[in-house]
């Protein structure tokens, strides 16, 4: 029986309890689960040569001898099997292969095998998260087919792309555009048709990136398409009678309030669900400008479909059956960053701490390929329960990628690698350098890149300023396609440098004994630094 079939014939407390009876589990259950998954994956790692990699002859026995003799993992320990997708390695026979962008230029992309039975879960859960971007309270979900779902995220082989793949056979909802379209597209063409059929058609469900949807929002006419900045129309061709209806109302509200046109103006979600990076910093202004607040997805191509909010939508609660969860707190992080050959310590669901930053690992179960796998995301305990929606497990805050990794919206990422590769281009007499991330006055992300030159060099800083800003952005048009996207989209320039003055870092670090990261230094050790430069009268030229 599909969904669509269960929620006509289902009685809709059953639904709710097959699909979100997860909600119910005590810290106790949660962690039996976690544990029993774990254990069933351990034996089919036993099986196949990419666990005895990890095994050798002998597999772990607990739980505690797992974590204690499997060291952490990243994508170099299993790139060799999975960029030739070597199926024989592994504990799966996988049904798809997902793939997402590089980090460190090691590799010309990562990418992650699914199996059947991961696929079953990443469904299920996405279902559940169905059922809660549409409810009011627990068990008072309105999910209704034939719905019209503007879907703004990026294509298979993206791991966003399996959403439309999964749900359809499941449920009859409209994505606009129609996925078989969508997969032809380009992400920016494929969210700019959307917009356009959206304001024709109208919609009942909003799917996208954070970023995107944020962007949109302070720029409608992106999303309108038939009506000017001031809000003056300009055509109504093409657009159905009852959006045409919203569209004149909307517009003449607007006016007789004094302010522009909102999407809650034009649009009645049902749900409102959003992805990617910063997703906390847009919340607030997102849910005034389309009268619902967002609901939160967590997840990623090697980690699946990780985590949802509730009804409440105040926080991610992680799915027991997706992977094994273990968690190294920011300091053992940071201590990692500053000496690779330092081991950190990781905890688990049931010794987090209330208001701490963790490091996610993951284990992926159901024949999945990653073991003790450092995803690369930072994600903060907001609580360890919360008894107002009768949640006896912790839930979390995404923070953002670890440090040494900046994630520009959610379109690109960029590494110390590929920094030092745009400055030798540059052919600039750089002498040191650091990056990190930063947001404007409207909460876009940007990546600014704090640069000194050696000692006699002769171009002027703001002219170095300019080239050095010009290769970044020649590199990310040129090596990442989504970056172009970002500009068009957003109307963001993901790029500023700001030239310093000689010798800069190196007082800093000699002042405060602190050695500055490359990438991703705390912003507190950024502000001292720059504090200490305007002191010694010496100020930076930002471009």
């Amino acid at each position: 029986m599909t969904f669509e079939e269960k929620l006509k014939k289902v009685p809709a407390p059953l639904l709710w309890q097959e699909y979100c009876s997860f909600l119910d589990l005590s810290l106790e259950e949660y962690m039996e689960i976690q544990r029993r998954l774990l254990m069933e994956q351990i034996e089919l790692m036993a099986a196949c040569p990419l666990g005895k990699r990890f095994f050798g002859d002998t597999p772990p026995a607990t739980i505690e001898e797992f974590r204690t003799r499997v060291p952490l993992t990243n994508f170099a320990d299993y790139a060799d099997v999975l960029l030739s997708q070597r199926d024989e390695m592994l504990p799966g026979k996988p049904v798809v292969w997902l793939k997402t962008t590089w980090e460190g230029g090691d590799f010309p992309h990562k990418c992650a095998p699914y199996t059947e039975s991961m696929l079953e879960t990443y469904k299920n859960n996405l279902l559940a998260a169905l059922l809660l971007a549409t409810s009011t309270g627990r068990g008072k979900a309105h999910v209704r087919p034939n719905a019209r779902v503007l879907y703004s995220l990026a294509p298979m082989p993206y791991a966003t792309g399996l959403f439309p793949e999964l749900i359809d056979p499941e449920i009859h909802l409209r994505f606009l555009p129609p996925v078989r379209e969508a997969r032809k597209l380009s992400f920016g063409q494929q969210t700019r048709r959307g917009y356009a059929m959206a304001m024709k058609h109208g919609m009942n469900l909003f799917f996208g990136m954070s970023s995107v949807l944020y962007g949109a929002t302070r720029n409608l006419s992106q999303l309108r398409g038939v009506a000017s900045e001031n809000g003056k129309l300009r055509s109504l061709f093409g657009i159905s009678p009852r959006m045409a209806f919203r569209l004149l109302r909307g517009t003449y509200r607007a006016r007789r309030d004094g302010r522009s046109l909102r999407p809650s103006d034009l649009f009645h979600l049902d749900a409102f669900v959003c992805v990617g990076t910063d997703t906390t910093l847009y919340k607030d202004e997102l849910e005034e400008a389309w009268g619902i607040r967002p609901l939160e997805l967590a997840g990623g191509t090697e980690p699946t479909c990780l985590g949802t909010e509730t009804w409440s939508k105040n926080g991610l609660m992680l799915f027991p059956d997706a992977c094994f969860y273990e968690f190294i707190p920011e300091f053992e992080m940071l201590k990692n960053l500053k000496d690779p050959t330092y081991q950190p310590h990781t905890y688990l669901m049931d010794q987090l701490v209330a208001g701490q930053k963790y490091e996610l690992v993951i284990t992926v179960l159901h024949g999945g390929a990653f073991l003790r796998y450092r995803v690369g995301d930072m994600y903060r305990c907001i609580r360890l329960k919360n008894p107002q929606d009768g949640l006896d497990f912790p839930q979390f805050d995404y923070v953002d990628r670890v440090p040494n990794v900046i994630d520009i919206a959610g379109f690109t990422r960029i590494t110390e690698r590929e920094i030092n590769s745009v400055i030798d281009l540059s052919g600039l007499p750089v002498e040191s350098w650091f990056a990190v991330k930063e947001y404007d006055e409207s909460h876009h992300s940007f990546l600014h890149l704090y640069v000194e030159l050696q000692p006699g060099a002769r171009q002027s800083r703001a002219l170095s300023s300019e080239i050095i800003r010009a290769h970044l952005a020649l590199y990310f048009n040129y090596y990442d396609g989504d970056c172009k996207d970002l500009e068009k989209l957003l109307g963001v320039d993901p790029v500023r440098v700001t030239v310093l003055p000689c010798g800069t870092i190196q007082r800093y670090e000699q002042a405060s004994g602190n050695h500055l990261m490359r990438v991703g230094a705390p912003q507190e050790e950024v502000l001292d630094l720059l504090r200490m430069q305007q002191a010694a009268g010496e100020a930076g030229d930002g471009l």
